[in-house]
Formats: C-alpha cells, sequence, structure tokens
C-alpha cells in the first residue's frame, strides 16, 4: 500500500520552484501551469510503490513550451530546479515522480502529424497513446509493433524513454529498433534533430557551434575512443537497462545514431517532443503455443 502522504507537504512549496512558475509565466508559456494540490497528488504516483509530491505541474501544448521550459531551466539562477517528464505514468520504477515539477505531456501533445501508408512510417508528439496509434493504423493494415500490457495508456514518448519491449520483443525488438529519428528539446531550449547520419553529415553536426554540435562531438569521442572499455564493462544484453546504450552510437553499417542513447534515456537527456517511427503490416494470422511446466523452478 502507497504511504499516506504528510498534512505539511500541503503547502511545502519551495521559492525557487515558485520563482521559475512564474518566470514561466511571463515567457508566454501556451500549456497549463498546475500548482494545485490537486493536480500534484495526482501526478505524486505512478504504476509503482512510490510516491512523491511534485511543487507543480507543466503540461506543455507542444514543442515550442518543452523550449521554453528547458530554456528557463538552463539558466544559472534555476539549476536547482528539479524536472522530470512524464507520459502514461505506467513505468514501475518510479522513472517520472520527482519532489520538482513533473512535465507532463499526455495531455495536450497527442496528435498523430502524419501516417505515410507507402513508407510504412508514422510522425507522432511523444503524448499519443500507443492504443491510439494502432487504431489509427488499423484502416491502412499496419501497426505499431512493440507489445506492452499498458497500451491502453502507455504514451509513445514514455515507450522511448524506457526503450519499451514486452510481449513478441522476440520477434518485433524494442522501441528503439522502431525508432527512425527523434525531435527532442535539449537544456537551454536548443531542438535536437536525430537520425542515423553517415561520416559527412556527423563531421557537419560536430563543427556546429552550439549544443547540437557539443552533443555530436562528445557522443562520438565517446564511442570512438572508449569502444572497447564499453565493450567489456556492459553485458551484451538485448536490452540495454544498466544505464545509457554507448555500444550502438555505432550502427553495423558504420552510421552514427544518437538516437541509441536517447531511447531509454528516461528523459534524462532531453525532452523528447516528436518521433518519426516504422510501423508493420499487420499479420494475416497469430498462433497461441501454450508450454507447460511442472513448477516454477522448472519454469526459471
Amino acid at each position: 500500500m502507497i504511504a499516506r502522504l504528510a498534512p505539511e507537504h500541503r503547502q511545502a512549496r519551495h521559492a525557487p520552484y515558485l520563482h521559475f512558475l512564474e518566470a514561466l509565466r511571463d515567457a508566454d508559456f501556451e500549456g497549463d501551469i498546475a500548482p494545485d494540490y490537486a493536480n500534484r497528488t495526482v501526478l505524486a504516483t505512478d504504476n509503482s510503490l512510490y510516491q512523491r509530491l511534485p511543487q507543480a505541474v507543466l503540461y506543455p501544448r507542444g514543442a515550442e513550451d518543452l523550449e521554453r521550459i528547458a530554456r528557463l531551466a538552463g539558466r544559472d539562477d534555476f539549476r536547482r530546479v528539479v524536472l522530470a517528464p512524464r507520459g502514461g505514468g505506467t513505468g514501475t520504477n518510479g522513472q517520472s515522480l520527482t519532489d520538482g515539477l513533473v512535465v507532463d505531456v499526455s495531455k495536450h501533445m497527442t496528435a498523430i502529424l502524419d501516417i505515410d501508408v507507402a513508407a510504412r512510417r508514422v510522425r507522432v508528439q511523444a503524448g499519443v497513446v500507443k492504443d491510439q496509434l494502432n487504431a489509427a493504423l488499423k484502416p491502412f493494415g499496419l501497426f505499431f509493433a512493440p507489445e506492452l500490457s499498458t497500451s491502453n495508456r502507455a504514451t509513445l514518448g514514455g515507450m522511448i524513454a524506457t526503450d519499451a519491449s514486452g510481449q513478441g520483443s522476440c520477434e518485433y525488438g524494442k522501441t528503439r529498433d522502431h525508432v527512425l529519428a527523434l525531435d527532442s528539446v535539449l537544456l537551454g531550449g536548443e531542438r535536437l534533430t536525430t537520425r542515423p547520419v553517415d561520416e559527412a553529415e556527423l563531421d557537419a553536426l560536430c563543427e556546429r557551434d552550439d549544443a547540437v554540435g557539443r552533443v555530436h562531438r562528445e557522443a562520438r569521442a565517446i564511442i570512438d575512443t572508449e569502444r572497447e572499455r564499453i565493450r567489456d564493462t556492459f553485458p551484451p544484453l538485448n536490452r540495454c537497462l544498466t544505464g545509457y546504450d554507448l555500444a550502438h552510437l555505432r550502427t553495423v553499417d558504420g552510421k552514427f545514431d544518437l538516437n541509441s542513447v536517447l531511447c531509454g534515456a528516461e528523459g534524462s537527456l532531453a525532452f523528447t517532443s516528436e518521433a518519426v517511427l516504422n510501423v508493420l503490416p499487420i499479420p494475416a494470422h497469430s498462433t497461441l503455443v501454450n508450454v507447460r511446466y511442472a513448477g516454477f523452478m522448472d519454469a526459471l
């Protein structure tokens, strides 16, 4: 049972956060700013056993609002402000919980922006729910493959943040295997578009004199100088659950793909605004295989 929030927490508000919310209003934030106790209490829990009462909840309406949040968070006077991105709150480890500010994309950023049937790809905002996407794809005979038990409320942004997988993962892989491109917002408010790039494109990105350039230079240096150490330190798991997936910054065909670390980063590196995903034909047939074991330990 989740512990009851202490009564004194109802009024426990910290000055840096109040100043941040005031500055966000002055920056023409178009979404909802919810410092009320009701919103804070609802988002103090997720699908885990943990509970953290946030200072307030932010509901951005789009990428521009994420930029406004990240731009303020990058200021020196707001360096102590903690932000936690949130989708459907289906994580079981308390990933979206914080004592700071929750940034919830599931309220407004729910648009399916494009369905390209011929290319079998879609462009979606981070707050789109997986079942919502598959319902839109069904008339075209397509579906987004990673299967989750929480697919009626799990958002695609959350699936990207956790590199989610589930039933069918042996056949279809995990979320990262279906991510073609991401549109993210870095601390400081700069937009970052990521997809696999060749060496010439990577050179051009590394030459940029901005946050995007710094990110690419740092990530390139890590994989090119620490490849053997990464290989020797991290076990060869199908899904990276022990940190950033640095091993796959270089793809099998030699391209450089920052999505390998953004997927599974739990929102710690950037806000996910939009994603381009590949989708697959709905299988014509499905088969249920029932494997029986004599006991629990035999099944293990």
